[in-house]
């Protein structure tokens, strides 16, 4: 606060009046200093046993301290605390012989090391206006203006289908597979911008932040422009999304898989119409099943969709996992799970977030893991949910394992992948320093034919690393996203809407917590006195920008 703002000092016709305020309880008061200090600029003669009657009156009137004998300006120039503003008080002499000027303003200024976001106008106006004895704003800060987040723009999607132009979306919530054509813009990416450093009036610098670069990169059969500002299709196909990569891959159709087919592998996507037999497997970039999976094997290096459920199948994703229901299958997908109906004695492995998000769904049996986040509407036997009070056994009804939070297993994979990285690079380093004096021995003398099958080998071999680092760093900038959503969520947090029966144990960071009697509607996180439990209405919307609401 302006000490202008806890006591003031006037002139009227040369007398010197001093008002003090009241002096409340728990507010800042006027310093007897302070008001001693701008007595002594101003040059009066005065009285100091008059002064502190004054000041321990706190009457809030003017009371008269002594005549003004002033011959020359009085300048009093004062900081606000955080040095955003400088406030100027021009007290008059009683006689003015010299006049006041800006240039004199200025000086005082400098002084104070005041040399940035000086108000010229407010100066000139309170010399022309004659505006003494009421502080002005004569210099103030600039706030700092952060960065914009850089964004996209969906080119692929017709214009009525796609998100409004400048928002923020997720692009794994935009409908995948369109058909696209070599030379078709893809996505038109817009960069976030730098921002604008503010200041103190001292000259202190105060950063702004960066906004965030929009994640989306060329994949497979996809490049950037040479402005980097779209990304084109290099090859016909369907869109598919990985991770934060976008390719397009060659789409293979059948009816069914079974006998009739044997196995199914593919390099780019499979859509298969009809249902997975018992016995087989299907790998590919992405699988789309338009029926039922059986006790089969599944793998991908995408996503892995099924339309109705998957029974009894070893399911393996490098994307997420989506289906109608799971039942006695072993899943793993290193982003998200999505069931809509239900999932029963399952060994289910989330990457990142494991979600029911329908009212009917539930849980029964099984060991659920997710590395941030789970969202289950019922965990138990359906039929327990129907019955009375009195009905409910009093032993656990369930054999469910809840759990969340990053493994310590996939902590080791995370940095044996670092190391790896590392190794790689160097390695295809050292390949660099094998070709480039082939190459230039090449230009000035020529190959032998065993040096350039050397040459060819050295390239090739290059060319794999180069693959291999690519990849891995995909796996990496993947899985640093979800390990900076885990040190948000505080390593984990598990959401029942409805009800919960006894035997469900819900592990959040290693610690244990085990139900014992019928509950509804609760959240489950890690404190350090264990697992908490809270009502989940009162925590849910907090955490459901988290949640990916996947396209059909």
């Amino acid at each position: 606060m302006p000490k202008a703002e806890l006591y003031k000092i006037s002139v009227v016709e040369g007398k010197v009046l001093v008002r003090v305020p009241p002096q409340l309880v728990g507010a800042q008061t006027a310093s007897l200093d302070d008001i001693q200090a701008d007595l002594h600029l101003m040059d009066v003669d005065y009285i100091p046993e008059k002064l502190l009657e004054i000041y321990e009156k706190t009457t809030g009137d003017f009371d008269y301290l002594c005549d003004e004998q002033t011959k020359d300006f009085t300048l009093q120039i004062e900081l606000t605390k955080d040095e955003s503003a400088v406030f100027l008080n021009i007290v008059p002499p009683t006689v003015e012989e010299v006049p006041l000027t800006e240039e004199r303003i200025y000086a005082a200024l400098k002084e104070k090391d005041i040399y940035q976001g000086i108000l010229d106008e407010n100066i000139k106006k309170m010399i022309s206006e004659k505006i003494y004895f009421e502080p002005t704003m004569v210099a103030c800060g600039r706030i700092p203006v952060n960065g914009k987040d850089g964004y996209a723009e969906v080119l692929f999607l017709p214009e009525s289908d796609r998100p409004p132009a400048g928002t923020q979306f997720n692009l794994r919530e935009i409908p995948m597979l369109q058909e696209v054509k070599v030379g078709d813009e893809l996505i038109k990416m817009f960069a976030a911008t730098a921002g604008e450093d503010g200041f103190t009036i001292t000259g202190k610098v105060i950063g702004a932040s960066a906004g965030k670069e929009y994640k989306i990169f060329p994949g497979r059969n996809t490049r950037f422009n040479e402005e980097r500002t779209h990304i084109i299709a290099t090859h016909d196909g369907a869109l598919c999304q990985l991770g934060d990569y976008l390719s397009v891959e060659e789409v293979k159709v059948v009816d069914k898989v079974d006998a009739s087919t044997g196995h199914v592998r593919f390099d780019g996507v499979i859509k298969v119409r009809g249902n997975i037999s018992d016995r087989y497997s299907v790998e590919g970039v992405r699988i789309d099943v338009a029926g039922t999976v059986g006790k089969s094997r599944l793998r991908s290096i995408g996503d892995i969709r099924v339309a109705q459920g998957i029974m009894g199948s070893m399911v393996q994703a490098g994307g997420s996992v989506i289906a109608q229901t799971i039942t006695d299958a072993q899943i793993n997908a290193a982003e998200n799970v999505i069931v809509y109906d239900y999932v029963i004695n399952s060994k289910v492995n989330a990457g990142n977030n494991l979600d029911i998000p329908t009212q009917h769904g539930y849980a029964d049996g099984g060991t659920l893991q997710a590395g941030n986040l789970i969202r289950l509407p019922k965990v138990g036997p359906p039929e327990e949910f129907s019955k009375e009070e009195d009905e409910v056994a009093e032993l656990p009804t369930t054999n469910t394992m809840l759990e969340v939070g990053i493994s310590l297993a996939s902590r080791k994979q995370f940095n044996t992948l670092l190391e790896n990285i590392q190794n790689n690079f160097n390695e295809f380093e050292d390949k660099l320093k094998e070709i480039l004096p082939l190459l230039e021995q090449n230009l000035s003398e020529g190959l032998s034919p065993e040096d350039l099958d050397g040459l060819v080998t050295a390239g090739e071999e290059a060319s794999k690393k180069s693959r291999t680092i690519f990849l891995e760093n995909k796996k990496i900038r993947h899985q640093r996203e979800i390990n900076h959503l885990n040190e948000t969520v505080n390593g984990g947090i598990v959401f029942i809407t409805g009800g919960i029966q006894p035997g469900t144990a819900i592990n959040v960071r290693r610690m244990r917590y085990n139900v014992l009697t019928p509950t509804s509607s609760m959240a489950y996180h890690y404190s350090q006195n264990g697992v908490q439990s809270a009502p989940s209405e009162t925590m849910i919307d907090g955490y459901l920008k988290y949640l990916l609401k996947l396209p059909a």
